[in-house]
């Protein structure tokens, strides 16, 4: 063989494992962007090296000009493929969102690839080809395009460099660092050699040598290297795992693998027939390549046919009818042999066929073979041979072929029974976990773990099973065989020691896969040292994992190394975490639902729910013990300021506070609850003396004597507290609690900060309190509720010149109700709204009948609650009853007490003056009982102030009030305001505001209330 001829076939044999590559990056999962540069990087390097290797060894110079351009379409991009490549390795691949940097990137190997192959007039004047000693070679011109390509392959290089330095030097993981340099070492290697061999760039430019552009030859350096990144690290490769069918002799994995192995052996089949006829037996290219050709249409259909989405029946025939027909071709092209070697052939199909279940397939191949030898004896009945060594050595290789695909066949079907039988005992398994863990609860998990642990150990045929739980509460569940015992401490090692290779492979894998020690990476020589002082020689582990928590560690260990790992086991794995993970949720939300249906969720506290259930159980003892109870119900007093004042999440935390402090105050068999909101209800058990509740009240209320410092910040709270005593206060648990409230609220009534024992008299107020809010339910529905009207008289005239309407209550048992008793009652129950719509109501019709029948015209003057300000319809409210009554505004006013001015003035102001426009007049009653604001007096649209009537009955006997009540009217005329004296008894009374120019006044010293009846009679005299 001739030096040119070898240097080709160099070239040649790069190509093939180009090819190689290039089918091998087709099956490949993980990252796809990676993947699909990598695969074009392959295929642009297949391109050139078989263009350089017709090049080399071509007949003339025509030929060689012709693929050495061809080769410039490849050369020109691989480069910055090349680059694009280590941007997406190097962990840059955000720079390709932005789709200006594939103009630098791409646009230099276009042009290269533009000017040196694609038009010829440029392309003539780039190459000035010889033929040398070993073959032919370019001398360059050196012109301008010249050092354009060579300076885009010198800083594409370069920056690749740069690119795996950086990432190497950045990188924390010691994987993707190793990965760096090594890629980085081969790379510059090959970088090297290349271009110290390229006679465009170096040999002949500067040296008196003719050398072969072998660059492509060395590129295989960083490809080699990357491949074995892919099989040491999984660069490239999917770590997904797949489960194959358990019901079919070849599944879809391996009918793939079968696609691929007899796609390589059609691929590579045609190449060495291309390389015998071509480099061997110097047989021109078209003559080779065209019989090759038919190999690679092969190989090609395969691969279609395997990605088509077609079902897998017409699969099965299309493959086997692309692998049968070419081969009759084939048979028929060496028919002169047919009798001898090649009618053997067919077999191997039909070999082949035992692979698929359906018989069809069979009974397909062996008409094609039987097709292929009916034909070749139709077309040489008879033929003379001369069999030589060469036909030795064919048969020997058919009966080679065909012994090898059969012990294949043979192994794969008794493999495949072993795995369906190993799936079935796992998938047992798995089912019996599966109904096991369905009835885990709190009590029996533990139980449940263990169990899984042993059917674990004997489906997998391991010697040591564990699970390590991380999350509520570290603790470890083992099971080790017979006579093994579990080393507890080297799973709890492994999982919360400090092993940096052990957690980098937890976080980076989802099963961790350890089938011998001693094929440990170095940086994991602390792991393999753990694992030799146990005696373990493999093992295997996964995560038990919920939303990113890490709740544990499934760990196998065997002292043998474990080689049958199928990737079903992966998925079996996953199933018991999933399974685990399930049933510890399940359990944990258990847990949960009980401690929120117990327990306060803010302090930790029980919750109502659960003191009633431990205060009735207390109630049980002490009844056969003859012990007392106490229940204290305790409120924080102003608790909405500390709220107002440090938001609600420092009332919570001031909550947390309260509850630890009544906890330390208690004994142990006492219990402090939470309410809700800042009320605390607490239960002393076996007191055998009231004294002794008194003193434990006392301890409680003296917590409250120390500051509560709250995000570094002190606060001083008091609280009101209420105690009922088992049995003297009731003997039930609902009972109890409701007295000890009422007594709570005592405690408000008196000042606060203190604690009050129920009594007698307070449970008696309460009856009647209750008996009270029950019967104002109803008493409108009753017709129960009357209106009494008191004269108002001009001071001046002595004339009735108002009226106001006051509301009684007239119980069918308890008789007249004054509104003093029911008013405060319907302010805390709400019914104050539709009490005083009626009030309202009530009282204009009733002025506009005195007005219908003749009687001087009056203004009526009706009282409005703070809780009706409340009510955003009150404006509304107001003109309705106007218009339904048909009374003219100026005949209403409406008296609010003073407190309800101080009520949110900013939101109380706008509706005065909403009424005002109405036409109606506004009067303050009750003047001078509350804080008294001139600033706001004097924005108030008021028309009339009425003097309480403590000021108006103490002006006889309090100087004081004399002086008050001076003030008031003064205070009132310059504020130009009518002024109405209350609670006029006595003629002194009455002389003293005459003498003072109160405008009005209005008491018993005149008319009491009246019916409406009386009324009508007084204004009719």
């Amino acid at each position: 063989m001739s030096l040119p001829n070898f240097i080709s076939l160099i070239l040649f044999i790069a190509f093939c494992i180009y090819a190689f590559w290039v089918m091998y990056t087709l099956n490949l999962g993980g990252k796809r962007d990676l993947r699909v540069v990598f695969f074009v990087l392959c295929l642009l390097m297949c391109v050139w090296t078989l263009c350089l290797s017709i090049t080399n060894s071509a007949p003339n110079y025509e030929v060689a000009l012709f693929w050495r351009r061809m080769a410039a379409l490849a050369e020109g991009p691989v480069y910055g493929v090349l680059l694009h490549y280590f941007l997406v390795l190097t962990g840059k691949s955000e720079l390709l969102n932005k789709r200006w940097i594939y103009l630098p990137l791409y646009l230099p190997g276009v042009l290269i690839a533009f000017v040196f192959g694609v038009v010829p007039e440029l392309a003539l004047q780039q190459y000035n080809l010889i033929e040398s000693p070993v073959g032919w070679v370019n001398v360059p011109v050196n012109n301008w395009w010249n050092w354009c390509f060579n300076i885009y392959y010198i800083v594409f290089a370069v920056i690749g460099l740069v690119l795996l330095w950086q990432w190497g030097r950045s990188s924390r993981d010691p994987d993707n660092k190793r990965q760096a340099y090594l890629l980085m070492a081969s790379f510059a290697l090959a970088f090297i050699l290349g271009t110290l061999t390229d006679t465009d760039l170096i040999a002949n430019s500067y040296m008196s040598l003719h050398l072969p552009q072998l660059a492509p030859v060395f590129g295989l350096l960083p490809l080699m290297t990357i491949f074995y990144f892919m099989k040491r690290y999984g660069l490239m490769v999917s770590a997904v795992s797949r489960m194959d069918e358990v019901d079919k002799i070849l599944s879809a994995d391996n009918l793939a693998k079968l696609f691929q192995i007899l796609s390589l052996t059609f691929i590579y089949g045609g190449l060495l027939h291309f390389a015998a006829r071509y480099y061997f037996n110097q047989e021109p290219f078209a003559s080779a390549f065209s019989f090759s050709l038919i190999f690679l249409i092969i190989a090609a259909l395969l691969q279609i046919i395997q990605r088509v989405p077609i079902g897998d029946n017409l699969k099965e025939i299309l493959f086997v009818l692309s692998v049968s027909i070419p081969l009759l071709f084939i048979t028929l092209r060496f028919v002169e042999y047919a009798s001898i070697t090649v009618w053997a052939i067919t077999f191997i199909v039909l070999i082949a066929s035992i692979l698929f279940e359906k018989q069809r397939i069979i009974v397909l191949s062996g008409i094609v073979g039987l097709i292929t030898l009916i034909l070749v004896w139709i077309q040489a009945p008879t033929v003379f041979v001369l069999v030589e060594g060469s036909d030795h050595m064919g048969r020997i290789g058919i009966l080679v072929l065909a012994f090898i695909l059969a012990y294949y066949v043979n192994r794969l079907l008794i493999r495949r029974l072993d795995e369906i039988r190993d799936r079935m005992r796992l998938q047992k398994m798995i089912s019996q976990i599966s109904a096991d863990f369905i009835s885990a609860t709190e009590s029996n998990l533990g139980e449940k773990i263990t169990d899984m642990l042993r059917l674990c150990r004997e489906g997998f045929q391991v010697e040591q099973s564990y699970f390590i739980q991380l999350l509520p509460e570290l603790r470890t569940f083992a099971w080790g065989g017979e006579g093994v015992e579990p080393a507890d401490d080297l799973a709890l090692a492994l999982v919360t020691g400090d092993f940096p290779w052990w957690r980098t492979q937890m976080r980076k894998n989802e099963v961790v896969y350890i089938s011998d020690r001693e094929t440990m990476p170095p940086e994991a020589a602390r792991e393999k040292a753990m694992l030799e002082q146990q005696n373990i020689k493999s093992l295997f582990a996964i995560p038990v994992t919920k939303q990113e928590k890490t709740l544990g560690v499934l760990l196998f260990a065997s002292k043998n190394s474990m080689s049958a790992w199928r990737e079903d086991h992966d998925e079996l794995l996953r199933i018991l975490a999933n399974l685990l993970t399930e049933a510890m949720a399940r359990v944990e939300a258990e847990k949960e639902i009980n401690y929120l249906a117990y327990y306060d969720g803010r302090t930790g506290l029980p919750n109502r729910t659960l003191f009633i259930n431990r205060l009735e159980q207390s109630i049980h003892l002490a009844r056969r013990l003859e012990k007392l109870i106490g229940v204290v119900f305790l409120d924080l007093d102003s608790f909405k300021e500390v709220n107002d004042t440090i938001g609600h999440d420092g009332g919570d935390e001031m909550l947390k506070k309260v509850a630890e402090r009544l906890s330390r105050s208690l004994r142990k068999s006492d219990t402090v609850a939470r309410f809700g909101g800042d009320e605390f209800v607490i239960s002393l058990n076996h007191i055998s003396r009231v004294e002794d509740i008194k003193k434990i009240a006392d301890n409680i209320m003296k917590t409250f004597a120390q500051p509560f410092k709250i995000n570094g910040q002190e606060f001083f709270i008091s609280a009101s507290a209420g105690i009922a005593i088992f049995p003297v206060d009731g003997e039930e648990a609902d009972i109890l609690i409701k007295n000890a409230d009422l007594a709570m609220y005592a405690s408000k009534n008196k000042g606060k900060n203190q604690y009050t024992l129920c009594s007698p008299e307070m449970k008696e107020d309460m009856l009647k309190r209750m008996r009270l809010i029950n019967g104002l339910y109803r008493a409108l529905e009753r017709n129960e509720m009357v209106l009494y009207y008191q004269p108002q008289m001009s001071v001046k005239t002595g004339e009735i010149i108002g009226i106001e309407a006051l509301i009684r209550w007239n119980h069918p048992e308890l008789g007249m109700i004054p509104p003093s008793t029911f008013i405060p009652l319907a302010e805390q129950t709400g019914l104050i709204k539709p009490i005083g719509q009626w009030v309202l109501q009530t009282a204009c019709r009733q002025n506009k009948e005195w007005r219908d029948k003749g009687l001087p015209p009056l203004r009526i003057a009706v009282n409005l609650s703070v809780e009706q300000f409340r009510d955003p319809d009150l404006v509304d409210t107001v003109a309705r009853v106007l218009e339904e009554t048909g009374l003219e505004p100026e005949y209403l006013e409406l008296e609010i007490t003073e407190s309800a001015t101080s009520y949110d003035p900013d939101y109380i102001i706008p509706v005065l003056h909403e009424l005002k426009k109405l036409g109606v007049s506004i009067a303050i009653d009750d003047f001078g009982t509350e804080y008294s604001s001139l600033s706001r007096l004097k924005v108030l649209p008021v028309d009339r102030i009425k003097i309480d009537m403590q000021f108006v009955q103490s002006i006889t006997e309090s100087d004081k009030d004399e002086a008050i009540a001076r003030t008031v009217v003064q205070l009132a005329k310059n504020l130009r305001l009518h002024v109405t004296a209350e609670g006029v008894e006595t003629e002194r009374q009455f002389q003293f505001f005459g003498s003072q120019n109160c405008d009005e006044v209005q008491g018993f010293y005149f008319f009491k209330p009246m019916p409406a009846a009386e009324v009508e009679t007084v204004l009719a005299v």
